[in-house]
């Protein structure tokens, strides 16, 4: 699932340079709600066929999600930036802190939670790969049931919520730069 962020990595300045970080994030993401969507309603024969189907789709959603991989820690420096052009505070340290703290939270709550609808659909941990039939279709439905709903609410939080598009990025960098020119030419002033 993440080769396909490598794909991007040559041309992501140019796809960030034309569409945005934030744009072109939101609307590939899209690419992988389309994915889990074939992924739920195509049938994936029992044989090698369905793996392959499997494996296909799956790329396809990394390719979705590839932008927003390789740009996730540079949407990140964008609000420190616009924390800074809206309020006059730069604080890098706690945006990073909080960050990081939310994303460990995620990553221990999103497991956990993936193992408790396992046990709800029937999954028994005794039984390994021995399980019954009707909880393996269960889970052959609940993997890109999952990754859908990750997909959908990565798009509506970079498209709704994330509210620094490239127009604005524009605009605060630019703004950003004169009141930090301001600022060094006031302690220069000072010092002599």
């Amino acid at each position: 699932m993440t080769f396909p962020m490598f794909l991007f990595m040559p041309f992501l300045r140019k796809i960030v340079t034309k569409f945005g970080k934030q744009e072109a994030s939101a609307w590939t993401c899209l690419v992988s709600v389309i994915a889990t969507v074939l992924m739920l309603v195509l049938p994936m024969p029992k044989n090698m066929t369905g793996v392959l189907i499997f494996m296909v789709l799956m790329l396809i959603y990394g390719l979705g999600i590839g932008i927003f991989m390789c740009v996730g820690n540079a949407l990140v420096a964008d609000a420190i930036d616009y924390q800074e052009w809206t309020t006059g505070r730069r604080e890098d340290a706690t945006i990073y802190a909080l960050q990081s703290f939310f994303r460990k939270i995620a990553q221990g709550i999103g497991p956990s939670l993936g193992l408790v609808i396992m046990v709800a659909v029937g999954y028994d941990g005794a039984l390994g790969a021995g399980q019954p039939e009707a909880v393996a279709v269960a889970m052959r439905f609940l993997v890109p049931a999952m990754y859908c709903f990750a997909a959908v609410m990565m798009f509506i939080s970079l498209k709704f919520i994330y509210n620094i598009d490239k127009k604005t990025t524009i605009k605060m960098a630019s703004e950003l730069e004169t009141i930090h020119a301001e600022k060094i030419a006031k302690q220069e002033a000072a010092a002599e």
